[in-house]
Formats: C-alpha cells, structure tokens, sequence
C-alpha cells in the first residue's frame, strides 16, 4: 500500500517495474485524481485502474470544516472506516475482485495517504486471507512512523503546533489500533467477517480463494 504516486519521479517508477508490480490501483476520489494525475496511469509499464472508494458525498472542504480537534482518534477514524464499509460496498467488493483477476499481481494499491482508504483495503485482503486480527490491527497502526515526517512538513508553515510531536501521539491520533480493531468488530458482526462481505456483494468464492492463495502460500 501507497500514499500518492502523482509525484513519483521515472527512475521509482522504474524501480516499481523492476521490483514487479504490474498493476496500481488508485482509491482516490475522482477530484483528487483530476488534480494530481497519477505519473504512472499513462505508463506502458503498469496496468492503472481508478477506484473511487470514498466517493464524493462530502467533499473535502466540508471535511476541512470539521474542527481538527474532532479528527482524530478511534471513535472519528472507525466511523469513517466502518461508513466506508456500508456506502461504498460495491465499489470496496469491486477492487477486490479486480485483484483476484488473472495477471493482475502484483500490484499497488494507493490513495491520497495510503492510511485510511487503502488502510482498509488492506486490512479486508489480509482479513479474506485469514490473518489474525491482531496482525491487521499492528499492520495499519504502522502507518504512523513512516507518515509522522510527512505530517510534520506539511504542518511545518501552517499554525498548528508540531514541537515535540512523535510517531507515538500521531498514532494515538491518527491511526489508532482501537480504530481498526473496532471496523473488523463491525465487519464480522454486521456482515459476518470479511469473506461474506465479499460475496455478499458479487465476488465469486474462487475470487475469494485465488486471492487467499496469492498471498498465503
């Protein structure tokens, strides 16, 4: 998983090709990827698909307008998961699918951070392939410590204070393991677990399965 590759200079997108990733997915909204293009959607190197998860019922200034203090931490981050989960079914069943079809692997998943679209997208494939909750939960809260130096830059001109700010309290705030803990509670109790969320919304049992066997050998 991946935060925004519309940045990303010809010798990493070399490097993506010769590390062998074969198709991105990008999970931002359609206004994200009018603005910043992918670099590597027009390459003959990769096969590029775009997949709105979040969708554009609230755009982002309206999501600006929500006072910083209440954007963060579990109960804010589950909500958005978990909402993602209900309203964007199809669209989330739509990208797992594409992943499970023939030549697709390996691949890049992305969104604007890489934290919380992709987050969840990435606890589901883990999820469908049988990984314990407790390494989904450790495996998203990592975000942290390769996001802090981001967030600290971008924060560096702005009025918010940053001194002394740590991976640590970024965490507590932004990518919370009680975050994700709670959305895979809401996935097994509402849906019954990742799996039948997936066929519950059209993906076949032998996607499911050539998924699963993609990443657990």
């Amino acid at each position: 998983r991946a935060d925004s590759l519309h940045r990303l200079a010809p010798a990493s997108q070399k490097a993506l090709a010769d590390y062998g990733i074969r198709t991105v997915i990008d999970l931002r909204r359609t206004a994200e990827v009018l603005e910043m293009p992918d670099a590597v959607a027009s390459s003959p190197d990769f096969a590029y698909y775009h997949q709105d998860l979040e969708g554009d019922a609230l755009t982002l200034g309206e999501k600006l307008a929500i006072p910083l203090e209440s954007r963060k931490g579990a109960k804010f981050w589950a909500e958005n998961y978990t909402g993602w989960l209900d309203l964007r079914r199809t669209h989330i069943v739509e990208t797992l699918a594409t992943l499970a079809s023939p030549g697709i692997l390996p691949a890049l998943v992305h969104c604007a951070g890489g934290k919380d679209r992709t987050g969840l997208m990435a606890a589901l494939i883990l999820a469908l392939a049988r990984v314990p909750v407790e390494t989904i939960v450790e495996d998203y809260a990592l975000s942290a410590p390769y996001l802090i130096s981001r967030y600290l830059n971008e924060h560096a001109l702005s009025d918010v204070a940053t001194d002394g700010y740590t991976w640590r309290e970024y965490q507590r705030d932004s990518s919370p393991h009680e975050a994700m803990l709670e959305t895979l509670r809401y996935l097994e109790e509402r849906y019954g677990g990742a799996e039948r969320y997936a066929l519950g919304a059209g993906m076949t049992q032998e996607q499911v399965e050539t998924l699963r066997h993609a990443l657990v050998k």
